[in-house]
Order: C-alpha cells, then sequence, then structure tokens
C-alpha cells in the first residue's frame, strides 16, 4: 500500500517570521513564492497575514485565489509565459507582472487587457 509524502510544518514559525519581516522591513510586503510550498495551509496563514503572493503559473492562481486572496495581492511572475495563462491571469484581475526580456514584454503587451 503505498502512501502519500508528507511534510511537518510549524505555521507558528511561518507566523514568527511574518512578523519579524514586518518589524525589520516594515515598509516592504511580502510576496510568497508559491512554487516553494503550494500547501493550502502555509498559503491561507500567510494570506490571513496579509502577504503577497508570487505565482509562477495559472495553477498557483487558482490557489491563491481559493482562499479568498485578492488579485492586488498576485504578482504573476514567471520569465517565459504562456499566452493562455497571461489571459488567465488578466481574466481574474491580476495586473502584477514581471518581465525579463523586450520579447516577453511585448508579450505582456498583447495578452494583458491593462498592460
Amino acid at each position: 500500500d503505498d502512501k502519500d509524502a508528507f511534510y511537518v510544518a510549524d505555521l507558528g514559525d511561518v507566523l514568527k517570521k511574518h512578523l519579524r519581516w514586518l518589524r525589520v522591513l516594515p515598509r516592504v510586503t511580502p510576496f510568497y513564492a508559491v512554487k516553494c510550498n503550494d500547501s493550502k495551509a502555509v498559503v491561507m496563514t500567510l494570506a490571513s497575514l496579509g502577504a503577497g503572493f508570487d505565482c509562477a503559473s495559472k495553477t498557483e492562481i487558482q490557489i491563491v485565489q481559493s482562499v479568498g486572496v485578492e488579485p492586488s495581492r498576485i504578482i504573476y511572475a514567471n520569465p517565459c509565459k504562456q499566452v493562455s495563462q497571461i489571459k488567465y491571469a488578466s481574466a481574474h484581475g491580476v495586473q502584477m507582472m514581471t518581465f525579463d526580456s523586450e520579447v516577453e514584454l511585448m508579450k505582456v503587451a498583447r495578452s494583458h487587457d491593462n498592460a
């Protein structure tokens, strides 16, 4: 009988580290990279603390928005975005995006309604 892999996380430590960040860097809003750990418990904890989220895909945007995170707290950061995923982000209110090249910038400009 195969068992799913699991890990143990101390959400209290996540809280402590987030509060320390806010104390040390009060003018800098942290954006958590969902690709590091997309656990719903971690995402919900950080969402409740007001963190922002760095999403690299449509799936990550869906995970974050499924716990009620506003699009204004999401940045779509991927060095090579698919046009369909740029359009998805646009349709779901995600306005902040990164780009690493002129080609990527032009792709965003053509594919995002508010670019």
